[in-house]
């Protein structure tokens, strides 16, 4: 990752702009998961094994890495804050906006996020938590984060400011560890409190932006420091080794261990692109698809390119004429390139998928190969595709390359 400069600033006051985004703007008709824009959390499903609960801008979803999502909440209300109670998997605390305006305060759902209700304002009247914590070793206390830190002990029904936070607060995490131990990714880099948020120290030495920290149940830590990449430490001793650089200008927001493998991490990209990672945060790859990204898939997908695309995508999806991949013949534009040197990744999965199978209408030489592929070939193939594709790449898949620039 470069160091940070003009450009990863610009970013990052592009995600501040973003997380402030009212929700009256966004469609509330979403089905599948390349439509789901501005993910502001996470958590993994312990009811539906496989699958991710997603606080969004427009509302509660349950999706799958098949790519198809259900609505779990009634309205499509601005779920900011948002966590998952440590030992009972149906019952969730939320804050944020409401769609018809306005703040929720702070919510909770007994039933996996179908109902809600509404338990408490915060300390300050009618403010939302952008982030919130339920406390792994007192479920009772929960802490949110608007311009200080808030604490509840009684289940998010009252609440008393704990103290100042160190800086603009981007994400929030309570240590699985000792009560007392607190961490804030700000703009001004990671900081760790030892006494419940009364005073602050750096937790990671650079002074870099930290745009996510999670405290996973083990008692391992992980932040996203700008410039830096994903980080990784043990609780208490904070140890941190470098756990992957291959952001290229991409960021995380949200990251969340899957408990019954803790090799096994999702993650949110500032782009709103839901990621997976199943080596512990090395390599990332899309959520959607991200159960057919073996070895053995994305070799019987090469195998299918190689054979029914190769002739005119080329080589590893360099394209028909890699020196100028904007040539034309008279058909068109010649074959363009499907790895990262142009735009393959401008289109969702299924999108690839049906033009495999269908053809394109811009040129006659794509014809569809419906006659001479199944659907789940098609997909081998996209699979394949994406593999060539980087972190940046797969974040800006779809309709989500118009905010990367």
């Amino acid at each position: 990752m470069r160091p940070i400069g003009k450009r990863p600033l610009v970013a990052i006051y592009a995600f501040v702009a973003w997380a402030a985004m009212g929700s009256s703007a966004i469609a509330a008709d979403i089905a599948s998961l390349n439509e789901v824009q501005n993910v502001h959390a996470i958590a993994v499903s312990e009811n539906d094994p496989g699958k991710l609960l997603l606080a969004t801008h427009q509302g509660l979803f349950l999706a799958g890495p098949d790519g198809p999502v259900t609505r779990l909440s009634k309205d499509a209300d601005d779920f900011e804050g948002f966590s998952v109670h440590p030992t009972n998997p149906d019952i969730f605390l939320s804050s944020g906006h409401l769609a018809k305006g306005g703040n929720l305060g702070i919510i909770r759902s007994d039933d996996g996020g179908r109902s809600w209700e509404r338990l408490a304002e915060d300390s300050n009247g009618s403010r939302d938590f952008h982030a919130m914590a339920i406390s792994r070793i007192d479920p009772n206390v929960v802490f949110g984060i608007n311009r200080a830190l808030q604490v509840s002990r009684d289940g998010g029904r009252s609440w008393k400011t704990g103290g100042m936070l160190p800086g603009e607060t981007f994400d929030f995490a309570a240590s699985a560890q000792d009560m007392d131990t607190l961490y804030a990714a700000t703009r001004q880099g990671l900081y760790v409190s030892r006494d419940g948020g009364k005073t602050w120290s750096l937790g990671y030495l650079v002074r870099q932006p930290a745009t996510m920290v999670h405290a996973a149940a083990d008692g391992s830590l992980y932040a996203f420091i700008y410039g830096v990449g994903l980080v990784s430490a043990k609780e208490p001793n904070l140890e941190w080794k470098t756990v992957s650089k291959d952001f290229n200008d991409r960021f995380l927001v949200d990251l969340k261990v899957d408990p019954s493998f803790p090799g096994r991490l999702y993650g949110v990209a500032d782009t709103g692109a839901v990621m997976a990672s199943k080596d512990g945060g090395r390599t990332w790859t899309s959520f959607e698809g991200s159960q057919r990204a073996t070895p053995k898939t994305i070799a019987r997908g090469r195998k299918l390119f190689e054979e029914t695309c190769q002739t005119c995508h080329g080589i590893r999806g360099v394209g028909e004429r890699p020196e100028d991949m904007y040539a034309k013949d008279e058909f068109g534009f010649v074959a363009p390139p499907l790895d990262d040197s142009a735009h393959g990744w401008h289109h969702s999965d299924q999108g690839l998928v049906e033009t495999i199978l269908t053809g394109s209408p811009r040129n006659e030489r794509m014809i569809g190969q419906k006659d001479n592929l199944s659907r789940e070939e098609a997909k081998d193939i996209v699979t394949y595709i994406k593999s060539l594709w980087s972190f940046r790449s797969l974040a800006c898949q779809g309709s989500r390359h118009m905010n990367c620039k």
